[in-house]
């Protein structure tokens, strides 16, 4: 995590440290309740504002989040993880090009990122890239190999550059790792079907809709 240099008092990195153990228990409501304490004490801190914009994305409240990135990036525009978390937000909202342009940033401010390398590639996935997708992807993959997202995306970006058999190999990685993945299962259905083997085709599009039908 890239934070800027400050020394905030005890109790304010008490409620950072607390903040970010409900985040990463998954209960953003309870990490916002100790960064509101943190920001009546540090309201110009961008890690209180870049951690209050991740909560507040884990609540669904987009808009609120990015305000909150915003702040950070503001106050500290080499806070590498508040462009990350803004870059997926864009994402999340189908604003392709500014999420590619965000995850960009936080790759020159620290390449080790994983996510960012996968927020990127969906990005320019999403954009057209495909090549450029599939390299992103790949150094995801680089950094965590057991990631079906990160599988499936460039499973997709393979497919449609043309490679299905490699394609083929990353869906059949993604629903190794969640047999659930019923995307991917559609996904390799059309990949088999670039192959003309219709019979693989048609046995994962079952699948795919034999999931669809209970998941209803």
């Amino acid at each position: 995590m890239q934070r800027a240099d400050r020394n905030p008092s005890p109790s304010v990195t008490e409620h950072l440290r607390t903040a970010e153990t409900h985040l990463a228990d998954g209960d953003p409501r309870a990490a916002l309740t100790d960064l509101d304490l943190a920001f009546l004490a540090t309201p110009d801190d961008p890690v209180v504002h870049w951690l209050r914009g991740r909560s507040l994305s884990m609540l669904g409240r987009s808009e609120a989040a990015v305000s909150e990135l915003d702040a950070a990036i503001a106050l500290d525009p080499n806070l590498a993880d508040a462009w990350l978390d803004r870059s997926a937000i864009h994402l999340d909202c189908s604003d392709w090009s500014a999420a590619e342009s965000d995850a960009s940033r936080a790759l020159e401010l620290d390449d080790a990122l994983g996510r960012a390398w996968r927020t990127r590639g969906i990005a320019r996935y999403k954009l057209g890239s495909l090549v450029d997708a599939a390299e992103d992807l790949t150094r995801s993959l680089d950094r965590k190999p057991a990631d079906p997202l990160a599988l499936y995306w460039r499973g997709l970006a393979l497919r449609d550059a043309g490679d299905s058999r490699a394609a083929v190999a990353d869906f059949d990685a993604a629903i190794r790792l969640n047999d659930r993945y019923t995307e991917a299962y559609v996904a390799r259905g059309k990949a088999h079907s670039n192959l003309g083997d219709m019979t693989a085709a048609r046995s994962d599009w079952a699948i795919a809709a034999q999931m669809l039908h209970h998941s209803h």
